[in-house]
């Protein structure tokens, strides 16, 4: 299975425009069996109140979710979105804790079925803050736990792997190794994006080339 997580910047251009036709067309050629998207707009006024999780899915022939972390309007709204090349069943978005004055965070949780394969799946946005972030992993995975195996943790963590590895495999995982930088996408330096698999063999870990938007670049990792 071919696993991306990209964070899309809800769709903006090097040149600052939002484009999510581009980002559509984009994500439907990178062929995911599951694609886990962070900083989508929901009918926000910036991306043409478009439903871009929906966009996506559409255009990639994927069936797809969003989960709202953020609104910024009184029916726009802003967060992540989950997608699988199959059916997505017992959804769930769960809010994560953050100290007080800080951007809300919340995890998409479903099982995915793609042909007659199954797994459960959190795809995630942490916290900039890195004290948040490691409490909002901890509670993701403890909520990701209670679902069958396999499983998979797929985001923008906000954390380096030398925080992230270590809190993923004391959980029991097995973090897609790389090492390429995902962030800034003109010239990254960080690996903040990770792709952690529990009962499941990790083949092949990619950074790919800088997408027609947003300001991180995308990581495709293969799975048996």
């Amino acid at each position: 299975m071919r696993i991306v997580t990209f964070n899309i910047q809800h769709g903006r251009t090097p040149a600052g425009r939002v484009d999510t036709a581009a980002l559509a067309r984009y994500c439907a050629g990178l062929d995911a069996d599951v694609l886990a998207l962070q900083e989508v707009d929901h009918r926000v006024r910036r991306s043409g109140r478009a439903d871009q999780a929906a966009e996506v899915a559409r255009t990639a022939g994927m069936a797809g979710v969003f989960g709202a972390a953020r609104r910024l309007g009184p029916w726009a709204r802003y967060g992540n979105a989950l997608l699988a090349r199959g059916r997505l069943v017992d959804v769930a978005t769960i809010a994560l804790p953050r100290a007080v004055g800080r951007e809300p965070r919340v995890a998409v949780l479903a099982r995915v079925e793609v042909g007659d394969r199954a797994l459960s799946v959190a795809a995630t946005h942490l916290s900039t803050d890195g004290g948040d972030a490691s409490v909002q992993l901890a509670v993701v995975l403890g909520a990701l736990g209670t679902r069958p195996l396999p499983r998979l943790v797929v985001g923008d963590l906000n954390l380096r792997p030398d925080v992230a590895v270590p809190a993923l495999e004391r959980a029991g995982y097995s973090v897609a190794p790389t090492a390429g930088a995902t962030y800034p996408a003109a010239r990254p330096f960080l690996r903040i994006d990770h792709v952690a698999a529990q009962g499941l063999d990790i083949e092949r870990a990619t950074v790919l080339d800088a997408a027609p938007v947003s300001d991180h670049r995308p990581l495709r990792v293969e799975v048996r």
